[in-house]
């Protein structure tokens, strides 16, 4: 009977937790005016944050060619942010790091924007799909 009820109760968590409040999810077209990129984009971006560019491309990087990601974040809130960037290959090589880098203290204060490139050795050909996360630090 206990086996049971536990059983019972695992069945109900999972369900409440796959059944959770989907996140916000910013969608922009492959033909946006500011994405280069031939990859199924999926965006996932902050509200303090603005995608001013994406592009990706193979080309060269330090004389070796491999994929590489550009993008442009402005923060368009009105305090200064740092944020963190997350380029997702579901079926691949992921790539981020924190806008701006550095920086005493390191954040873009408001209406200013940075660019990154992210290269991803080893890789030669844009993928099919890809999520851009675009989270504020705090």
């Amino acid at each position: 009977m206990k086996r049971l009820w536990l059983v019972g109760l695992m069945a109900v968590f999972l369900l409440v937790s796959c059944t959770g409040a989907k996140k916000e999810v910013k969608k922009f077209s492959k033909s946006y005016a500011v994405v280069s990129c031939p990859a199924d984009v999926e965006w996932d971006v902050a509200p303090s944050a603005k995608v001013e560019k994406f592009a990706c491309y193979v080309g060269n990087f330090k004389g070796k060619k491999m994929l590489i990601y550009e993008i442009t974040v402005k923060n368009v809130s009105n305090t200064p942010k740092r944020f963190r960037v997350n380029i997702i290959n579901p079926t691949g090589k992921s790539v981020g790091g924190l806008i701006p880098r550095k920086g005493k203290p390191p954040v873009l204060k408001p209406g200013e924007a940075k660019s990154f490139k992210y290269p991803v050795p080893a890789y030669t050909e844009v993928p099919k799909k890809l999520i851009v996360s675009i989270r504020e630090l705090k």
